[in-house]
């Protein structure tokens, strides 16, 4: 949450979006991802471990979460700043009487860049006012995997932890359909991210007693591409006077 606020702070400062025909979206849903290469490096670590560990569901459908910061140009037409964020994650884990051990990794995604956005349709309704827009993002993204791993037993402590990051640009792209009142716009939003999937490279790491590698033994890659849906709502920061 700070890095949202620190985001929007900074967005506020670097563009003049905050005067007049302007506002602030908040998007907050699910996505899917692509994660195929990091669902293999999973397995791969699942296989090292001294017992067989059971697998969950690698990477499922997870929080998304997009913020724009814009300026309505025209009648028909919007720019602005756009954040995005995005975690999931795979898991793996044993247990017996004699200990339990733990197998996790978390991908975490900060995106920032610029966002339009186009209405295609309008509709004038007895209390509020129906938009259909088309959107587009062109954003660069930090990619955080955080991989760990835990054996605890009543003799034997284990405790292994890596980080791989990789910076890559994804261009996301959809359709907004909104109920707009006076101060506040509110619906649904959909559409579709591509990431280029850059190559990880690895970061920090710490180990305790380690006994099972955590090293990929080939390339990784980032998999965020994947459908997005969500709630969308707005802030106006003004009567927009583009409104028919």
């Amino acid at each position: 949450m700070k890095n949202i606020i620190y985001i929007i702070l900074v967005a506020c400062m670097v563009t003049p979006v905050t005067g007049q025909n302007s506002g602030i979206s908040v998007t907050g849903g699910i996505g899917s991802f692509d994660m195929s290469e990091l669902k293999s490096y999973q397995e791969q670590l699942t296989s090292r471990l001294p017992v067989e560990a059971r697998g969950f569901n690698f990477f499922p459908n997870y929080t998304c979460i997009r913020i724009n910061l814009f300026r309505q140009s025209s009648e028909k037409v919007r720019y602005g700043l756009s954040y995005g964020y995005s975690t999931t994650g795979a898991h793996s884990n044993y247990i017996d009487y004699s200990g339990i051990l733990n197998l996790d990794q978390i991908i975490t995604s900060y995106q920032l860049g610029v966002s339009g956005a186009y209405r295609l349709l309008q509709m004038n309704l007895s209390r509020t006012t129906l938009e259909m827009m088309a959107y587009g993002d062109l954003r660069l993204g930090l990619v955080r995997d955080e991989v760990q791993m835990n054996i605890t037993t009543d003799y034997y402590y284990e405790s292994s932890r890596m980080i791989l990051n990789a910076f890559t640009p994804v261009a996301e792209a959809g359709f907004d359909a909104m109920f707009r009142f006076t101060k506040v716009s509110l619906g649904i939003s959909g559409g579709y991210l591509y990431d280029t999937g850059t190559r990880f490279k690895e970061g920090n790491s710490s180990s305790l007693n380690q006994t099972v590698s955590l090293r990929p033994t080939e390339e990784l890659h980032s998999g965020l591409s994947g459908f997005r849906a969500g709630l969308k709502l707005i802030l106006w920061f003004n009567n927009n006077p583009f409104i028919e």
